[in-house]
């Protein structure tokens, strides 16, 4: 029977030789992602549980350093985790803490726990970030308790829908724009499905990308995102993967619900927002509204590419002045990997701010100092434009990619980045 990657994949895990779609499976987890707003750890203790296997939990500590809401909560959330951790006889590795720390659903993939074949589970929203690294990657926001005690979860197979790609990405656009391209066509046609990424055009992407469009299925309103096993994404779990693995891949006769297909090269600049992610425009028709601050970072485009790629806008160049931007990296990896090849330096230079590694500005209970007050507006690389996710209930939050919110902080208003991308200043004195 021929099979698409879903179907193959969680058979696999199931320990069935083949599934269909509306098949109920208990399917084996490879690891559990927390971040560091875990619920089920109360009842664990509570009731004297343990996690299913220690050396499959990690923690990743991306939001609690230092909220504006439930202060006493931040004092005691990093050290419960800590002792949970010792307890439950998870390695100390396990747990991204300070100066390891990074998004839930980042970390797994750049540090190897996230391999191609596998069902990973994540406690946060953006939890399908993992799917490009041909994982089955699931957000489980409710009934992680079964989940974390068995290490097995019940699910009904999706169906999927094939995304094929062809062409390449032009100059200054990026994943962050496919997912505002699939959240403007594709509507209800996606919900509860899974999103399977194939053709020519997925070797043109490199791996930030493709995390970056993986992102985003909550916001497309689709279940999940899986992405081909290819030599980039070898080359990339080259000395980071944790374990023996082995890739899916959907049989060329497999039957989908749909196919979609897309030339990347005629992908443009899209931006989402105020208030509503699936108010979806071109660049165009927001370009010279007046800003206050912006922001680079999040789990959608905190990634070293999108880092260098806000950089090319901003050398030899300054933040206007009415502007305050704020760059937050992803992880401390990347934080690192910034700082060494200069992309930091840039951003400091032209006058922003650069924060801890972890969910920065996206949401206003972080540790961030951009807070957005009544009236103001925001241009953001982040996944969420709801009304107070920044700050005020009366600011907005218009959402960008990297090279867009790097332009828009220079010109003082939205701008379109490929004038800034075509000509690089020589540093100013």
């Amino acid at each position: 029977m021929a099979q698409t990657m879903t179907c193959k994949l969680l058979a696999r895990a199931s320990g069935k030789p083949s599934v269909v779609p509306g098949d109920a499976v208990l399917a084996r987890i490879s690891m559990m992602t927390n971040l560091d707003g875990t619920t089920f750890i109360d009842s664990f203790v509570e009731k004297g549980l343990r996690v299913w296997d220690p050396s499959r939990m990690i923690f990743c500590f991306d939001h609690m350093f230092q909220p504006d809401w439930f202060p006493q909560q931040a004092a005691k959330e990093h050290p419960k985790i800590r002792a949970f951790a010792r307890e439950q006889g998870i390695p100390a590795e396990n747990v991204y803490d300070l100066g390891r720390n990074g998004i839930s659903h980042q970390i797994p993939v750049e540090q190897g726990w996230a391999l191609p074949g596998t069902v990973c589970i994540g406690a946060d929203t953006q939890s399908s970030t993992m799917g490009a690294a041909n994982c089955f990657a699931l957000p489980a926001l409710f009934g992680v308790d079964p989940i974390v005690l068995t290490g097995d979860i019940w699910m009904i197979v999706p169906d999927a829908i094939r995304i094929e790609l062809t062409g390449e990405l032009p100059r200054g656009v990026s994943g962050k724009d496919i997912v505002y391209h699939l959240i403007r066509d594709l509507g209800e046609r996606v919900s509860g499905k899974v999103l399977e990424f194939s053709g020519p055009g997925v070797a043109t992407l490199p791996m930030d990308v493709r995390l970056a469009i993986a992102n985003g299925a909550v916001q497309i309103g689709a279940l999940t995102i899986m992405f081909p096993c290819d030599e980039i994404l070898l080359d990339y779990l080259n000395g980071r993967a944790r374990e023996p693995f082995e890739p899916v891949a959907a049989d060329p006769d497999a039957k989908y619900v749909e196919l979609i297909a897309y030339d990347l090269a005629a992908i443009e600049c899209l931006v989402a927002g105020p208030h509503e992610i699936e108010l979806v425009r071109p660049l165009g028709a927001v370009v010279g509204q007046p800003i206050d601050a912006a922001n680079i970072g999040s789990c959608s485009s905190g990634r070293l590419s999108d880092l260098a790629l806000a950089a090319e806008v901003l050398r030899g160049r300054k933040v206007h002045p009415g502007v305050r931007l704020v760059m937050t990296p992803i992880s401390a990896d990347t934080a690192r990997e910034a700082a060494a090849a200069g992309i930091t330096q840039i951003f400091l230079d032209a006058g922003a701010m650069v924060t801890q590694p972890g969910c920065g500005g996206c949401y206003s209970g972080n540790l961030s100092p951009l807070k957005l007050g009544d009236g103001e507006r925001c241009i953001s690389t982040s996944v969420e434009t709801l009304r107070g996710r920044m700050g005020s209930q009366q600011s907005e939050v218009i959402l960008g990619n990297a090279a867009v919110v790097a332009a828009s902080a220079v010109a003082g208003c939205i701008a379109d980045p490929i004038a800034y991308l075509a000509r690089v200043p020589e540093p100013q004195s």
